[in-house]
């Protein structure tokens, strides 16, 4: 079948080699399609990237360089899954990025290898392990969730495809294995069902599978369907067959039939199998691709075979839907990516013609839209009709494909049919399903309208129009106008269900409407927001607000209201604009308070401080978060408010307190002042007093206030605000009180102590008789206290006496009192005094800094407490050593980390390996073990590392060893990464210690591309290059590191070592491009004699590219030109040649090369090349190049090169092409050669010259045959004059007469006649009437000829003459005597008619002969008529008789 007629169209959309995809890379596994917007492409070689492919823009491919096992482009936008297998492990790493932000999404980590991948829906990935399938989301922070476990068929099998329903709860996996024993070669598929609904699954035979949907009719919901198909063998019987079933029938509604259909293989793809199924939602067909390349279409409905054609001679490994075309996309292994498609114009002939299925051929149209059905769907309707099958009609023309039947003719049909009582009108029930169906063009809208109008309910159409089902026209709103009142609320309504927009618009629309909006605009407003749309409801309101009026003030405030609670930003921008100023500005300062919008928030506050709203402004200062405090202060001090609380709110929560306290005081606001400290904040009191004082506010004032809150005041920071200002005195009352009360707070006794300073002697002696004297109060804890505490600031010499005197005073305080006075002994003893042993030592080493002191006084008291004490001071001092002695002492283990680092700082790894045993006991800690190790080795002490790491610990063995490896220490390093089984450190170890053979083991246990780098280098270093190649023969297979390890052995001069690395490479397994590549770069640098035979033994493995660059740098110009010809890249190949001629000529290779530039240019090149260095092979390049070139160009170029002659044999063969420049130069080279027949029969077959010139030119030539080809040239040019003028010059006679006679000249042929007379050439003068004979009057022939006595010469040309009019008059009286016969024929058929009408005329005796007519008389005798009386006529007399032959019609006798 021509593929223009085939009902299926297919189209190369790309090829993957054309883009740079190299072919190796054109496979299963490197492919991905998820949709019809991207490709994407995972190349290994020259270096691991990925290549997307927007099918928009296939010609601009982008390529990343990414390493991955596999990467799949989502469906619908620009986001990339990656998969890659975690080195030593069955683990992958799954990461999804978003390519246009250049983010990363998220990842994950499966526990298992992910044997198959796939994005099953745009948000969701399914993703397939050796057991489960699970399937991840792209959204939020969830990881994959497993959906279901596999079956026992897929065991083994290598899945190929998983999808799922639209809905997400069918889900379908798909594999293939290994055929049967006794036929291996046929592909088995197997499909795992599974239900996410029921949790359950079934195994099912089947190599592809895909979900559609499709409505049964009767069925107001769409059934889910799954087609599947099978190719099995058994018992040596092959069966291929198509399933569809409906999955989850729906109970009580009509379901879907299960189908069943054959697939049909030509015995030469017995062993072909499906590998692929997309279904076309736009035209309910099924596709089924195979591996070989067959495609066979049917339909989705019945399951009915379309068409069966093979789409690719090349197997076809993946397919995907193109949607937006209803058909598909399939790769196949060339990497052609062909485009599938439904031919429209002829899909539905074909049904209809050839399968002749005319139900599918008209169901298939109406479903799709296509043309071709039109006389099939009007002859049924037509029929139904007929059988007044009203409602089928109405639903045929409804569906008709391209509405053919939705024409005024079809509406005028059903408006004929008469109207049955108790029955639907046919015209409604047609209108009825065109509703169902969608919209009414024009003409249906008016006709429903007018039936509508006519019965009153124009309700109906209020709907209509609001769901959009009819068609506006300026007819239909003249029939609806008149008298009619839309329900524009009713309008409103309807259009905010399917178009949101749509309604604002209508809004606004009433809105400017003469006489103003029908609807009320809050009602609008409240419709909007019914239905959430606050965008729409803002957008209305700012429109119809803009006029900012008094009476909107409501709806201003509304808008702003919705906004604050759902779209700050949006309320802040409107009051930003200024365009509102009647709202409720209270209402909504408060809202923006709480909305967060600061400057909104303080606008309110001032609103409602100006409008005198003192509680409202109390409210907000107390309770809102959202107002700028700075501001706020500043506004409610210059606002004077008579109520000072909201100021008092701002200040006391945002630290404002001194500023309250003077503005306070300032504006005799005393009131407030008391108020804030006795019931809101007592513990600011010591801020509001300092400030009282700045303001030099009346102590009787202050006083007061400080005793109106007594206990509730901070004493110390009181005490500290008035010391601050020489003003402690101030305090006297209140800390008596304090103290009479039996107040312990030691910063009352110190304060009363200062105060008391100024007074030392009496008060001390007054305490020393009271306390030291046995007196009732000797033992009063606060009296001794104060004592010395006085002592301490008035007389510190007595403290020390008082301090072994007394013991029933706070010693842990005034110890601290001590120590803040610096009298240090004084506070030590008292420590001491009270076995304070820490405080005492602290002192010791704090304050008297005595480290001596402090490890004697911990000897004699002998704590832990006190020796870590004295550690750390030791530690802090730098006496390492010392603090680890005294840390064991005390055994403590708190401080590890420090006394590690103080150790190493100081290296004193002996001592700290004592330590770090110690604390190996207390605690199980990594720092420790790992750290013991590491003293280990820094003191040498290898055997104690090996005993200790086979010992239970908790040591970090890998960060120790890299720690050791660091620091150099190699041996111990070894020791350690050879326990851990960390054979790459331990390999770089080894080499560290020239231990070359070892480490070359230990990487080979490592296996890991960096470890044989490191040990590789080292031996080629190291000048080992035996052990160095055994290393680099396994890193020059991985792509990555190829050029690397080139580079360091290059680096290092040794040339034939790595060439003889590479030789190696060669021949391993796992060898690839770059290995092959690489050593050509090799050959190239420093063995080119080896460079050509390499290439052409190894051409398809190489890469080129990178080869040619080197080829190039290397000046090795055969061998650059042949990679170019094997690399397609035909202009560089000629252009090497061309530029570098003796060496990379070869003229056979040219040839071939020239005919493929895809430059034109290059073809003038080479012309002016052969013309400079080959001149004798120019004709046969030009020859090869003779159907691409310039012909006109080339001429050009050899005749300014002045070789024109060169390209002669050139020029001949291609002069067929009737090219100017050719003919000339051609022409000009017969003329010199005086080639005059060579020159005719060009001008004969080649007219493309300047004609006249070249006539010209050789008119007066001195040869005849030139001249005469000049007169040629002018008959050809239709220059006739010149032509005979220049024939009769040279007596050309001949050449004249013909010229004359083609010229069609009369006047031309008879001046030649006379020419003739006048030379006396008798001969030709009868020669030229003989030519000339079409042309030349006989007249004027005939009067030449009597006049110039040349009537015998001419005599033939009278015969001739004579000859042709008798022939011509002949003609004449034949035609005549026809016609007369025929009249006559006519009326004796009328005579016959007129004797059987009268049949009694037969009855009469016959009539006599007529008498001859008066003045006629003749006889016929058979042959000829005589006529003896004939008329004067022509000439002749009435007496001369006249004999006409009757047969030929010729003159006989006239006498």
């Amino acid at each position: 079948m021509a593929a223009a007629n085939a009902p299926i169209t297919m189209k190369e959309a790309l090829t993957l080699p054309s883009i740079g995809i190299n072919a190796q890379f054109i496979t299963f596994t490197n492919v991905t399609m998820e949709s019809d917007k991207y490709i994407c492409v995972r190349e290994t070689a020259p270096q691991n990237s990925v290549v997307i492919i927007d099918m928009n823009m296939p010609m601009q491919p982008l390529r990343r360089p990414i390493t991955a096992d596999s990467a799949l482009m989502n469906p619908n936008t620009r986001i990339l899954a990656l998969k890659a297998q975690l080195p030593g492990t069955t683990q992958d790493h799954l990461q999804i990025f978003n390519i246009e932000a250049k983010a990363k999404m998220k990842s994950h980590q499966m526990p298992e290898q992910v044997v198959f991948w796939k994005w099953i829906t745009p948000k969701m990935l399914g993703l397939v392990t050796q057991t489960s399938v699970y399937h991840w989301s792209i959204e939020g922070d969830s990881e994959p969730v497993k959906m279901f476990d596999r079956t026992a068929n897929l065991a083994n099998n290598q899945i190929i495809n998983y999808r799922c329903d639209p809905s997400e709860k069918w889900l379908v996996l798909i594999g293939i294995a290994p055929g049967s024993p006794e036929r291996p070669q046929l592909v088995k598929g197997n499909m795992q069902l599974f239900s996410v609904d029921q949790q359950r699954s079934q195994a099912l035979e089947g190599h592809a599978a895909s979900f559609a949907s499709f409505r049964v009719p009767g069925n107001d919901k769409d059934s889910l369907l799954i087609s599947f198909a099978t190719k099995t063998s058994n018992a040596g019987q092959t069966t291929s067959k198509l399933h569809v079933i409906e999955l989850g029938a729906q109970p009580g509604k009509p379901s879907f039939t299960k189908k069943q259909a054959d697939l049909f293989f030509p015995p030469d793809f017995a062993d072909d199998f499906p590998v692929a199924m997309q279904i076309s939602h736009k035209y309910s067909l099924l596709y089924v691709i195979t591996k070989l390349g067959l495609l066979f279409v049917y339909d989705l409905e019945t399951a009915t075979a379309v068409y069966r054609n093979r789409i690719s001679p090349d197997p076809i490994f993946l397919t995907s839907e193109a949607s937006s075309a209803g058909g598909f996309y399939a790769i196949n292994r060339r990497g052609q990516v062909l485009l599938a498609t439904v031919n429209e114009a002829t899909i539905i002939p074909f049904i209809s013609g050839q399968l002749n299925n005319l139900e599918l051929a008209v169901n298939l149209a109406k479903r799709g839209n296509l043309p071709g059905a039109e006389n099939l769907v009007v002859q049924r309707f037509q029929e139904l009709f007929a059988q007044t099958k009203y409602k089928e009609a109405a639903e045929l023309a409804a569906e008709s494909p391209q509405g053919i039947l939705r024409t005024p003719d079809t509406v005028a049909k059903f408006q004929s049919v008469p109207v049955q009582a108790g029955q639907t009108p046919p015209l409604l029930q047609y209108f009825g399903t065109l509703l169902t169906k969608g919209k009414l063009n024009a003409f249906e809208s008016l006709e429903l309208s007018r039936l509508v109008v006519n019965q009153n309910k124009k309700n109906l159409l209020e709907n209509w129009l609001a769901e959009d089902k009819l068609e506006c026209s300026e007819e239909l709103g003249d029939l609806v106008k008149v008298g009619y009142t839309p329900d524009y609320l009713f309008l409103l309504q309807t259009i905010l269900r399917s178009d949101p927009q749509g309604a604002v618009n209508f809004a606004l629309m009433m809105s400017q409407m003469e006489g103003g909006c029908p609807v009320d605009y809050n009602t609008i407003t409240d419709l909007f927001l019914q239905r959430n749309m606050i965008r729409e409801a803002t957008a209305f309101l700012l429109d119809v607000l803009k006029p900012n009026l008094p009476e909107h003030a409501f709806l201003q405030t509304k808008v702003l209201e919705i906004n604050l609670v759902t779209f700050p930003n949006v309320a802040d921008a409107i009051l930003a604009n200024g365009m509102f100023s009647h709202y409720d500005r209270p209402r909504i300062g408060q809202l923006c308070e709480k909305a967060g919008l600061y400057i909104r928030a303080l606008q309110y506050i001032e609103a409602a401080a100006k409008t005198g709203q003192i509680k409202e402004v109390e409210r907000v200062t107390r309770e809102s978060n959202f107002y700028d405090p700075e501001k706020t202060k500043n506004f409610l001090m210059e606002a004077k408010l008579p109520d000072a609380r909201p100021l008092i709110n701002v200040c006391d929560r945002f630290g404002f307190v001194p500023d309250l306290t003077h503005y306070l005081y300032s504006s005799n606001m005393l009131r407030y002042i008391e108020g804030y400290v006795q019931k809101v904040n007592p513990g600011n009191a010591p801020l509001v007093v300092g400030q009282l004082l700045d303001d030099e506010c009346p102590e009787d004032f202050i006083k007061g206030l400080i005793l109106s809150v007594r206990s509730l005041l901070p004493v110390e920071p009181l005490v500290e605000e008035c010391e601050k200002r020489n003003r402690l005195r101030l305090l006297t009352q209140f800390l008596e009180h304090l103290v009479s009360e039996g107040s312990q707070d030691v910063h009352v006794h110190n304060a009363l102590a200062f105060m008391t300073a100024d007074l030392p002697h009496e008060l001390i002696e007054l305490l020393e008789k009271i306390v030291l004297q046995n007196s009732a109060f000797s033992g009063n804890f606060n009296l001794q206290n104060l004592l010395i505490l006085t002592a301490i600031k008035a007389d510190p010499s007595r403290v020390m006496d008082y301090i072994n005197r007394l013991d029933n005073f706070d010693g842990p305080a005034v110890g601290e009192v001590a120590v803040e006075a610096q009298l240090y002994e004084e506070a030590f003893a008292i420590f001491k005094k009270f076995n304070l042993n820490v405080q005492a030592v602290n002192v010791l080493l704090d304050n008297i800094r005595d480290v001596n002191r402090a490890v004697e006084f911990a000897f004699r008291v002998e704590e832990d407490a006190v020796w870590s004490q004295v550690a750390k001071a030791q530690l802090r001092e730098g006496l390492v050593s010392d603090a680890i002695e005294s840390f064991i002492r005390a055994d403590d283990a708190t401080q590890f980390l420090e006394v590690i680092r103080a150790a190493e700082d100081a290296n004193v790894y002996h001592d700290l390996v004592r330590y770090l045993l110690m604390v190996r006991q207390k605690a199980k800690e990594p720092k420790v073990d790992s750290e013991l190790i590491y003293a280990y080795a820094k003191i040498d002490r290898l055997g104690d590392i090996e005993e200790f790491i086979l010992m239970p610990n908790v040591a970090n063995l890998p960060n120790v060893g890299d720690r050791l490896y660091d620091e150099e220490l190699y041996e111990a390093a070894k020791i350690i990464f050879a326990f851990i089984s960390n054979w790459a450190k331990l390999a770089v170890t080894l080499v560290k210690l020239k231990q070359f053979q070892g480490a070359v083991d230990a990487a080979r246990k490592a296996n890991s591309s960096k470890t044989w780098k490191e040990v590789c280098f080292a031996c080629v270093d190291a000048e080992e290059f035996r052990l160095a190649q055994i290393c680099g023969l396994n890193i020059i297979v991985q792509v990555d590191d190829l050029e690397e390890v080139s580079e360091y052995y290059q680096n290092r001069g040794c040339f034939n070592e790595l060439i003889s690395l590479m030789e190696s490479g060669l021949g391993l397994e796992r060898a690839h491009m770059g290995i092959f590549t690489e050593l050509g770069v090799l050959y190239a640098r420093y063995r080119h004699e080896k460079l050509m035979e390499h290439i052409k033994l190894f051409s398809t493995r190489l890469n080129i590219p990178k080869l040619i660059r080197a080829c190039d740098e290397q000046q090795h110009w055969k061998e650059l030109t042949y990679l170019y010809i094997q690399y397609d890249e035909f202009d560089n190949a000629a252009t090497t040649v061309m530029n570098h001629s003796p060496e990379a000529w070869d003229h056979m290779q040219f040839k071939d090369i020239i005919v493929k530039v895809a430059n034109v240019e290059l073809y003038y090149k080479a012309v002016h090349f052969y013309l400079q260095e080959h001149p004798d092979l120019i004709n046969d390049v030009l020859n090869v190049l003779a159907l691409r070139v310039d012909h006109t160009r080339v001429v050009d170029i050899m005749r300014k090169a002045g070789h024109l002659r060169l390209v002669k044999p050139y020029m001949v063969a291609v002069q067929s092409n009737n090219v100017s420049a050719v003919n000339e130069a051609l022409n000009e080279m017969y003329i010199e050669e005086e080639d005059y027949d060579r020159l005719r029969e060009s001008i004969e077959l080649h007219d493309n010259f300047d004609q006249i010139g070249l006539a010209q030119k050789i008119e007066k030539h001195e040869l005849l045959e030139m001249r005469r080809v000049a007169s040629y040239i002018y008959k050809k040019a239709g220059r006739w004059k010149q032509s005979i003028a220049l024939s009769k010059k040279d007596n050309l006679y001949r050449d004249a007469m013909e010229t004359a006679s083609q010229s069609g000249d009369r006047e031309l042929a008879e001046e030649l006649l006379v020419f003739f007379i006048e030379q006396g050439k008798k001969e030709c003068f009868a020669s030229c009437l003989f030519v000339c004979y079409d042309l030349i009057r006989a007249d004027v022939a005939l009067e030449l000829a009597w006049m110039n006595n040349m009537v015998d010469f001419a005599f033939p040309y009278l015969l001739q003459f004579v000859r042709e009019y008798t022939g011509k008059v002949d003609e004449l009286i034949k035609d005549k005597i026809e016609a007369l016969n025929e009249v006559k024929a006519k009326e004796n058929e009328e005579k016959d008619v007129i004797k059987q009408q009268n049949m009694y005329a037969q009855l009469l005796p016959l009539a006599l002969p007529a008498p001859p007519m008066p003045g006629m008389g003749g006889w016929w005798d058979g042959r000829r008529f005589c006529c003896t009386n004939a008329t004067p006529t022509n000439g002749w007399n009435a007496s001369n008789a006249t004999v006409w032959h009757a047969t030929n019609g010729t003159l006989l006798m006239c006498g």
